[in-house]
């Protein structure tokens, strides 16, 4: 199998720090041009994250030449799939799915892969786990089942399910609803979680024992602390869990790919490039853009590309360092500057203990502490019997990322629970934060992000289409909102191209 250079790990017996992994995803050789086409393409997709490789397979399906044009040395971006020295698979990015998102279902369709699905965490979920939390120097603990039924009680009194379904009455059309209000959108938006927090502290709504659980529940689905995280899209995703914790936490966490996410991303490769209209560049930095009515250069590392039409899915946090010409409009350049909230990290951990498997840690204040890491749970037991825990932290400076000190891991997991500690063997990441072509992992937006920047996002300059799934309608931040925005670009360029505007129709 392939290397890809990306990834980290680091065992605690040697002190050793490698990185490096086998993948699926990675592509050897780096390039490859169909000679017909290479002089002018009918469409150039810039990245090949899941947005541009359905872009990509789905426009070559239709006819077109097409240019895929990708910084890493494989595919699937910001989800991708690492390969030990023990052939154990960990998730480095993106990893859960569920039937109820629809655009990724039906990727996993129609490759045959819909039922090669394992649950997170384990055979054991949810009926023997323990759910740990601890707010204000108390710690609690629950079982999985009892942990359940409070907080779903407690999280519709947090959220107050009726003020939640009128503010976003239809999940995919937050902002254009016939349904929806935009005074109350905007209202909604511009509140952070933190500041719902303070006015269910005010109307004692919740106990102590019910805000430990939920504060770090949001914040892990954002990535950042609550004073950084919009209370509007944090209504979505409950509103997209029909107004469940159950539910949404089996939508957000629980089930994953037995063959792990990289197998479907090369899946839609692989069918793209059997078409022979696929040509491709990876490690190849697009540098700029050249958009003129007749038709777009792109700029990159390697050389100049033409094509009648683009599409870029350069995420949210990293858009700005591409030049545009003509520039992009201020208010699109604005929002790259923001960027989204979610900049912290995740780290598979390997320990002595199986029980381990079982188990969710949480911390619900102390916030020193939750810039490392700020919840850890159960995920796999590995082929030598040790467990290993996937833990999240929130941290939002690239120069404490783990590598500077991986020695600080099992402090940062003793910080959740000493047990953690005293059983840690070593770790397994991705530096999402410090990655030059993401900056963050998925999408969060920050208070009164979402009504001011999302539609401009969404829309077209030119010849350049804007595919991510940091701007997506439905799961943003999400593998199932990069289909949903590679499938509909593509469906855009495909029916232009039929109109007449592709000079090549291999």
């Amino acid at each position: 199998m392939t290397r890809t250079k990306e990834g980290f790990q680091y065992i605690k017996a040697t002190g050793q720090l490698t990185q490096g992994f086998e993948c699926e995803g990675a592509v050897s050789p780096a390039s490859s041009f169909r000679s017909v086409a290479s002089s002018h393409f009918d469409l150039i997709v810039i990245g090949a994250g899941y947005a541009g490789l359905v872009a990509a397979r789905d426009a070559t399906l239709s006819g077109l030449s097409v240019l895929l044009l990708e910084a890493r040395d494989r595919v699937g971006g910001r989800t991708w799939t690492a390969k030990d020295s023990e052939s154990e698979i960990f998730e480095m990015g993106g990893t859960w799915v569920h039937p109820q998102q629809g655009f990724v279902w039906r990727e996993l369709h129609r490759y045959g892969i819909d039922r090669d699905i394992k649950i997170t965490p384990n055979e054991d979920y949810p009926s023997h786990a323990v759910n740990v939390t601890r707010r204000k120097g108390v710690e609690y603990r629950q079982g999985f089942a009892e942990n359940f039924d409070m907080l779903d009680a407690a999280l519709a009194r947090f959220m107050d399910i009726d003020v939640a379904r009128s503010v976003v009455p239809f999940p995919p059309h937050i902002l254009d609803s016939i349904a929806s209000d935009p005074l109350l959108v905007a209202k909604y938006d511009k509140m952070s979680v933190a500041d719902r927090v303070r006015e269910v502290e005010a109307a004692a709504l919740l106990t102590e024992q019910e805000l430990g659980y939920i504060i770090p529940f949001i914040e892990l689905s954002f990535g950042a602390l609550a004073e950084n995280c919009s209370y509007l899209e944090w209504i979505k995703w409950y509103i997209h869990g029909n107004c469940s914790y159950r539910l949404l936490a089996d939508m957000l966490w629980v089930y994953k790919l037995k063959n792990g996410q990289s197998h479907l991303a090369r899946k839609i490769f692989d069918e793209a490039n059997s078409t022979g209209r696929l040509s491709y560049s990876f490690e190849n930095v697009v540098q700029k853009v050249i958009d003129r009515p007749s038709s777009t250069k792109v700029v990159t590392s390697r050389g100049t590309f033409c094509a009648s039409r683009v599409i870029s899915t350069l995420p949210l946090n990293v858009a700005s360092k591409v030049e545009f010409d003509p520039p992009l409009s201020a208010l699109r350049l604005e929002a790259f500057a923001i960027g989204h909230v979610n900049k912290g990290h995740k780290i598979h951990n390997e320990l002595m203990k199986k029980e381990f498997k079982s188990g969710v840690w949480n911390l619900a204040d102390d916030l020193p502490l939750k810039r490392h890491l700020a919840a850890g749970f159960g995920d796999q037991i590995l082929q030598n019997g040790n467990s290993t825990v996937v833990a999240f932290g929130l941290a939002n400076d690239p120069e404490e990322v783990p590598s500077k000190d991986p020695s600080q891991i099992p402090r940062w997991l003793g910080n959740l629970d000493k047990s953690l500690e005293q059983s840690y063997v070593g770790s397994i990441w991705h530096e999402w934060i410090a990655d030059p072509f993401a900056e963050g992992t998925w999408a969060m937006a920050p208070p009164g992000f979402t009504t001011k920047y999302h539609k401009e996002l969404q829309t077209r300059t030119g010849n350049v289409l804007w595919a991510s799934a940091d701007w997506a309608d439905g799961w943003k931040g999400f593998i199932d909102g990069a289909c949903e925005q590679g499938g509909r670009a593509a469906h855009v360029v495909v029916e232009e191209w039929r109109a007449g505007f592709g000079r090549s129709k291999l």
